[in-house]
C-alpha cells in the first residue's frame, strides 16, 4: 500500500529517484502548457496511468508513461484557425497536484489571477 505522505519506499533506490526526479520534471512543465480541450482529455488519461503506476510501484511503466506525457505536449507551430488553447481544467489540476504530491514533489500554491486585467490597480493614485 502506498502512503499518500510521500513516494513509495522502494523508490528510494537509484534509478527509483531518477525515474520520479523526471516525472516531476514533465509534471511541473504540464501545469504551463496551453493545449485544446482534446488535448487535455489525452493528457488527464497519461496522468491516469501515471498514477496506476505509482500506485504498483512500477517504475517502468512510470517511466513509459512520463515519456507519453512529454510527447503530448504542445507543438510548437499553431495553424491559422487552430482549435483554441488554454490551461487545464480542474479536474487534471486536481489530477496533476495529486500525482505530484504522491512523487513526493510540491504542489505550488494557486495563484490568484484577477478577474480584471486593472484589479491590482483599484487602491492606486492616479496622479
Amino acid at each position: 500500500m502506498v502512503s499518500s505522505d510521500g513516494p513509495p519506499a522502494g523508490w528510494n533506490t537509484g534509478s527509483g529517484i531518477d525515474v520520479r526526479a523526471e516525472a516531476l520534471d514533465v509534471l511541473s512543465d504540464v501545469r504551463q502548457w496551453r493545449l485544446a480541450d482534446a488535448r487535455w482529455r489525452a493528457v488527464e488519461q497519461v496522468l491516469i496511468a501515471m498514477d496506476a503506476a505509482v500506485q504498483a510501484d512500477d517504475s517502468d511503466a512510470l517511466m513509459a508513461a512520463t515519456a507519453d506525457l512529454e510527447l503530448a505536449g504542445p507543438l510548437r507551430l499553431t495553424r491559422i484557425g487552430a482549435t483554441p488553447v488554454g490551461p487545464p481544467a480542474r479536474p487534471v489540476r486536481d489530477r496533476l497536484n495529486r500525482l505530484v504530491h504522491s512523487l513526493g514533489g510540491t504542489v505550488p500554491e494557486q495563484q490568484r489571477e484577477p478577474e480584471d486585467p486593472g484589479a491590482d490597480d483599484a487602491g492606486a493614485s492616479r496622479h
